[in-house]
């Protein structure tokens, strides 16, 4: 419905195809080599936490991290200097978060002039004022919006996993002190368990120059994951990760319901993996920028093993960027069809129709115009019945109609066909009654969430080469700046030009990188979308690469904090934009692009 594939209602007729021949074996194993050091794993014991570890774990709160993740000048530390640790993290992540992450601010946010135990004295925030006082005419008098649990979930950090506290249990004291916002934990994991054995070490003769081994760097993510941490440098990981809230997920007591949204609660922008994270903006390093991983790389390409890309998702001459992409993508569609396969059990557990949220919100908030780019979209199901947000689909399908044409991408061949004839299953259960049909929106949502997941597992035999990605950008935006099937979404002309930019910037030079100044052909592109597309999650600021510092402990010129951030300008300026979306202006800046060379 929403790429522009206005011709893809004459598809319709493969609605009636069996999904038996949809597969194309997408459940079969991984890469022989990946299963081949996932067998040799086994074989090796790791330390597992007891019975009792597990009962009491949870919050080990960021105060506790910032012991060795506060450190600007890492090479000159004396205990880092032994383990070498900053080759295979940064040790400046908190100084990063806390002064420019608006997951440090994610509590500030739900303050309102009724807030109880605001010692920070945090001032009211205008967006969680407005949503309290509507809200409070229909939940009672006395309703407060940072107590509320469904508020919390996403503004702050619980203080146990999910696993030993369900969010059916919490309560206002479920979550840490508001001055954490969304902690390191909310993404890498509870750490009680975990915080100490992640940085113990041992002395061992003959490993100069580190003068101590943490053994810690050589489980497996799976033996990590039992002590608590989420593997992140897994795309798939990371992207379930950040789609718990940015998403939703009911499973988890993280959903933004039509109700929140139309007391004021802003619309949540489709999940970009990379975008997101260069607009945190990045507090770590990439694999291929730390040492430890390369050489471990380095020795795969000589062994012929693949522990690099078990362990980091890592390989020797491979854009890391580019591969994240490519499987968030894949992700960010799973995660997507996940939610819709709950609000579908929800409806039908309440017998009532889905929650309004799991609809496109543009099919009904919108201004009758004439041309129309709603009309460009095209339609997959019925002409003028709501349907799902769409935009996933567009970036997956991409992605996928690239792979199949790679070296050891046969697998793919013909993958964004079955996406096709999955998005036409979906848009029937959609447009099949008014407002959906919940079973097969369960059925359809489902077997997406599935196909998803195979099709991510199927490319990692395949290698992004700075040729194939810049074949991959290429596709993208003749795809993006195509007149004849023109983009006529915002979400999905936000998602194409956010991957444009992150595959543009991966195909730099490594000189112009570090000058951290931004690409001429980005920044044209960019002014000439600015008042029609959505550029920027944070308006006016540059988050492009990795925050930096000086050997004076100064934050990078392009990084340092903005002025005139809030949360409410911010808010202003993006629906703004949102809600001037036009198609052509998009198109001829995509067109006008000089690609890197």
């Amino acid at each position: 419905m929403t790429t522009g594939h206005a011709g893809r209602a004459a598809r319709a007729a493969g609605l009636a195809a069996v999904f038996a021949g949809l597969t194309l074996g997408l459940m079969t194993a991984v890469s022989p080599p990946r299963a081949a050091v996932a067998a040799q794993e086994e074989k090796k014991t790791y330390p597992r936490p007891s019975p009792d570890q597990k009962k009491e774990h949870g919050l080990y709160g960021a105060s506790g991290c910032q012991t060795c993740h506060n450190n600007l000048q890492p090479k000159n530390d004396p205990e880092a200097k032994q383990t070498y640790g900053f080759e295979f993290v940064r040790l400046w992540e908190n100084k990063v978060w806390e002064a420019h992450d608006l997951h440090s601010m994610a509590y500030r946010n739900l303050v309102t002039d009724r807030t109880p135990n605001n010692d920070a004295k945090y001032p009211a925030n205008k967006t969680a004022q407005r949503m309290e006082d509507k809200l409070r005419k229909y939940k009672g008098k006395d309703y407060i919006v940072a107590n509320d649990t469904a508020c919390l979930a996403c503004h702050a950090s619980t203080l146990k996993p999910l696993d030993a506290e369900p969010y059916t249990a919490w309560k206002a004291d479920s979550f840490a002190p508001i001055q954490e916002g969304v902690g390191c934990e909310m993404c890498h994991g509870h750490g009680s368990m975990y915080s100490e054995r992640h940085k113990t070490s041992r002395f061992a003769k003959g490993n100069a120059p580190a003068t101590k081994v943490v053994d810690w760097r050589e489980y497996p993510p799976e033996v990590k994951h039992e002590w608590g941490m989420n593997n992140l440098r897994d795309p798939a990981t990371a992207v379930r990760t950040c789609a718990s809230c940015h998403v939703g997920n009911k499973a988890a007591g993280r959903f933004v319901t039509h109700e929140m949204f139309a007391a004021g609660h802003p619309p949540l922008p489709p999940l970009d993996l990379l975008a997101y994270t260069r607009e945190q903006p990045r507090h770590w390093g990439l694999a291929g920028d730390m040492p430890y991983i390369t050489r471990l790389a380095e020795k795969d390409e000589k062994d012929k093993t693949d522990k690099a890309f078990v362990r980091f998702h890592y390989r020797q001459g491979e854009s890391f960027v580019a591969r994240r992409f490519a499987e968030s993508t894949l992700a960010a569609l799973g995660a997507t069809a996940t939610l819709g396969a709950q609000l579908a059990d929800d409806a039908k557990a309440k017998s009532d129709g889905l929650d309004f949220a799991a609809f496109d919100c543009y099919s009904c908030h919108h201004n009758l115009k004439y041309p129309s780019e709603r009309q460009d979209r095209g339609y997959v199901g019925r002409p003028g019945r709501p349907l799902y947000r769409p935009a996933a689909f567009a970036l997956a399908r991409l992605v996928l109609d690239h792979a199949g044409g790679m070296k050891d991408g046969a697998a793919l061949k013909g993958a964004a066909e079955e996406l096709d004839r999955l998005e036409l299953e979906l848009a029937d259960a959609f447009t099949v009654k008014t407002y959906g049909d919940a079973e097969k929106v369960k059925a359809a949502t489902q077997k997406i969430a599935a196909w998803s997941e195979a099709a991510g597992k199927k490319l990692e035999p395949v290698r992004y080469t700075p040729d194939e990605v810049t074949k991959l950008l290429t596709k993208l935006t003749a795809t993006a700046s195509e007149a004849k099937k023109p983009v006529g979404d915002p979400e999905v002309a936000q998602l194409y030009l956010w991957a444009i930019e992150t595959l543009y910037l991966d195909l730099q030079p490594k000189e112009l990188t570090e000058k951290k100044v931004e690409p001429v052909a980005l920044k044209t592109m960019r002014g000439a979308t600015a008042t029609s597309v959505v550029t920027r999650l944070r308006p006016d600021t540059d988050f492009y690469y990795e925050q930096s510092y000086d050997d004076m402990g100064n934050p990078s010129p392009i990084n340092k904090p903005t002025t005139n951030d809030a949360v409410e300008r911010r808010l202003e300026k993006r629906m703004d934009i949102f809600n001037s979306f036009r198609g052509e202006p998009f198109r001829k800046a995509i067109e006008g692009l000089t690609l890197p060379k």
